[in-house]
């Protein structure tokens, strides 16, 4: 087990978590994660998250040679990896992936054996004051990042914005024949936001309940479930987490490489203050954004494909988490990535079982699975003795 600070670009620095089989580094500026590392069956390390091309290296906007470009764009000069977005997208206010994130502490859990990192950031804007507190755990053994966060309101008016995690994967993570599964109960294909540009493949505004089965812009249905060959388009989609499960999930199976990656967080929260995200949400980028920078100038050729799988309070632009003053939110989430040794499971997975070791994928008697703490119990014990230090 190893966790240690690194130097980055300039005035760039990140937190490494490594155990034996798994690394992750997070990034203190907007506290993104920029790698969540498992090897191959081949041997190679591979990181599951993408970073574009066109990610600022700088230590800021402002300082950026390129900054009078990236002020309109600001959420862009951190764009890729995984990350926590609050109370919103907007360039014009403090959120918190476009601020610096510190670090407090970091070390090792004598009780589950684990490292982990405490962060904080805090928004002093007029209207828009809260602070954030975060924990990051890695456990011996388990392919998984795990992570809490404590969202407080430190003004004396309500915030009403959005909260949600997203992870933005790409190759040679996913590949065309990659599948991805949910436990969503139904979907819902949503209609571009006005800044982007590009053509949608599905049909916004009609529910469907598996993703195999989802309405094509053009008449009939496709599988959305399925990553296909580049085919210029861009969809974005939104799930109703199921209640009648205990967690809810996204799995993204690369049959080509025997990678499987799996986004988890609670469907049943704790105590009052847990908050349950009731959406999952589904980017499919396949080389579909025509807009700077996702290509070289607007209405050229995209460079970027990628596959961002995430849960959300609400559609883009909702204001559905609401935080009265001094009031505070927890939220838990979990990145798993690794490789499997067994063809048949490239073939897809028919169920995922949650057992005392961790989550099974099975097809008929073929099976794989993923070491993982689905009950949170280790981030959950090492996140109440930051969040609440006065009853240690």
């Amino acid at each position: 087990m190893d966790v240690r600070r690194l130097a980055l670009w300039e005035g760039r620095y990140a937190t490494y978590m490594s155990n034996d089989i798994f690394s992750a580094v997070i990034e203190d500026q907007g506290d993104i994660v920029l790698e969540l590392t498992s090897r191959a069956l081949s041997g190679a390390r591979i990181n599951a998250l993408a970073l574009p091309y066109f990610r600022g290296t700088g230590a800021g906007v402002m300082s950026d040679e390129n900054g009078e470009w990236w002020q309109s764009r600001q959420s862009l000069y951190q764009a890729g990896g995984a990350y926590f977005t609050f109370p919103a997208k907007a360039d014009d206010s403090i959120t918190t992936t476009n601020t610096y994130w510190m670090v407090r502490r970091y070390g090792t859990e004598e009780r589950h054996g684990g490292v982990w990192r405490a962060s904080e950031m805090k928004s002093r804007e007029e209207g828009n004051r809260y602070r954030i507190r975060r924990v990051d755990m890695l456990l011996p053994g388990h392919p998984v990042l795990y992570t809490a966060i404590c969202v407080e309101n430190t003004g004396d008016i309500p915030i009403e914005g959005s909260a949600s995690w997203h992870s933005m994967l790409s190759y040679p993570a996913i590949e065309t024949s990659s599948m991805i599964t949910s436990n969503a109960r139904y979907y819902t294909a949503y209609a571009m936001a006005s800044r982007e540009s590009g053509i949608g493949r599905f049909k916004p505004g009609v529910v469907f309940d598996e993703l195999k089965h989802a309405p094509l812009a053009r008449g009939g249905s496709a599988d959305a479930g399925f990553i296909p060959p580049p085919t210029g388009t861009y969809d974005y989609f939104i799930g109703k987490a199921n209640d009648r499960d205990r967690l809810s999930w996204i799995a993204v199976n690369n049959p080509r490489s025997q990678l499987i990656y799996l986004l988890l967080t609670p469907r049943i929260a704790e105590s009052e203050e847990e908050y349950i995200f009731p959406n999952v949400d589904l980017t499919e980028n396949y080389l579909g954004r025509m807009d700077a920078p996702w290509a070289l100038f607007d209405g050229a050729c995209p460079e970027v494909m990628s596959l961002t799988c995430g849960f959300n309070s609400g559609p883009k632009g909702s204001r559905n988490f609401v935080l009265a003053p001094g009031e505070r939110r927890i939220i838990y989430v979990a990145n798993a990535f690794q490789c499997y040794d067994n063809p048949r499971i490239g073939m897809g997975f028919y169920s995922a079982e949650f057992t005392e070791d961790g989550v099974v994928f099975k097809r008929t008697k073929s099976w794989a699975m993923i070491p993982i703490d689905h009950r949170f119990q280790a981030i959950r014990e090492q996140s109440a003795r930051i969040f609440n230090p006065e009853e240690e």
